[in-house]
């Protein structure tokens, strides 16, 4: 069971929930406990709450659904949270790999008039450090032909378009790889374990090797073969 944290904001609770079904996955109280780091009781008091206070419904069988109110509060608060990660290395030089665990405490500082500098500064249509749009999140990714560097093919030439942040360890492995946002790479092999062998696009060549708990966390799109790629 994880210990429990001192303090978990309703924002954190609505984020949390927002993001899991960005991911595409069901949000249920064992996730939401799991990803906060709270116990299960303290998710099951904090539901309670939210819905009495309009935030969500929590369904038959468990599952989360945010109300319009709730979504509202919650992109809100990932749109600071992506303003903030912008603030930190592109304005103050931090390395991406720790830019979304600080953005995690700097979001709820910041004000609305400090939001609108940023977007003024940044632009609507910037994406966060990882690669995520400031609005539309995963589907405005997926709008523009993006998958899961796992379920690309052999022969595939693609571009990184977002890595997963959650992660600081798995931010500092892909970043030791220098396999950022725009970084274009090609299938040469999948294994049947789905291990996939890549040469990374640039001068000169590399050759890695990643396998599915990397590649799932990696989102790319298609793209035209590269002149005199092989």
């Amino acid at each position: 069971m994880p210990r429990e944290k001192s303090s978990v904001s309703r924002e954190d609770y609505l984020k949390a929930i927002w993001e899991i079904v960005q991911e595409g996955q069901a949000p249920i109280s064992a996730r939401l406990a799991k990803d906060l780091a709270v116990t299960p009781p303290a998710v099951t008091a904090a539901l309670r709450r939210m819905a009495r206070d309009g935030y969500l419904r929590v369904a038959r069988g468990g599952r989360i659904n945010l109300t319009a109110k709730g979504r509202q509060a919650a992109e809100h608060l990932v749109l600071r949270h992506r303003l903030a990660e912008k603030l930190l290395t592109e304005v103050l030089g931090l390395d991406w790999t720790a830019a979304h665990e600080e953005a995690e405490r700097l979001e709820h500082a910041i004000s609305l008039q400090v939001e609108a500098l940023l977007l003024k500064r940044f632009g609507r249509e910037s994406v966060c450090p990882h690669g995520v749009p400031l609005f539309g999140g995963l589907p405005a990714l997926r709008r523009r032909g993006a998958i899961k560097m796992a379920e690309a093919a052999v022969g595939d030439e693609l571009e990184i378009l977002h890595v997963w942040e959650k992660d600081k360890r798995f931010l500092e492995f892909v970043d030791g790889l220098r396999l950022r946002p725009g970084a274009r790479v090609k299938v040469r092999a999948c294994e049947y374990d789905q291990t996939m062998t890549l040469v990374v696009e640039e001068r000169p060549r590399r050759v890695i090797y990643l396998g599915l708990p990397a590649t799932s966390r990696i989102w790319v799109r298609r793209v035209p073969p590269s002149r005199g790629s092989s």
